[in-house]
């Protein structure tokens, strides 16, 4: 049986990854909704594993989050 992504291991690190990095910027789930154009219930869905994010939104997120081209790559690098 094939695995959904959003239970993979993998899906989760990249998650509290991204949480992290939120975090350490000093942003709230509110700010990181208003600079995606989403409510900030949809920031906390992801973040708790409820929704899933697909490569072009996690892409994104993680501009929004501040992070360059060349670090949105190291990261998911990494992970994967």
């Amino acid at each position: 049986m094939i695995t959904k992504t959003i239970f993979m291991e993998k899906y989760r690190l990249l998650i509290d990854k991204m949480v992290e990095i939120r975090k350490s910027r000093g942003l709230t789930q509110r700010d990181l909704a208003a600079k995606l154009n989403v409510s900030h219930c949809y920031v906390g869905r992801v973040e708790t594993y409820e929704r899933r994010l697909d490569i072009v939104e996690t892409i994104n997120w993680l501009k929004a989050l501040g992070c360059s081209d060349t670090e949105i790559l190291k990261l998911v690098t990494r992970i994967l």
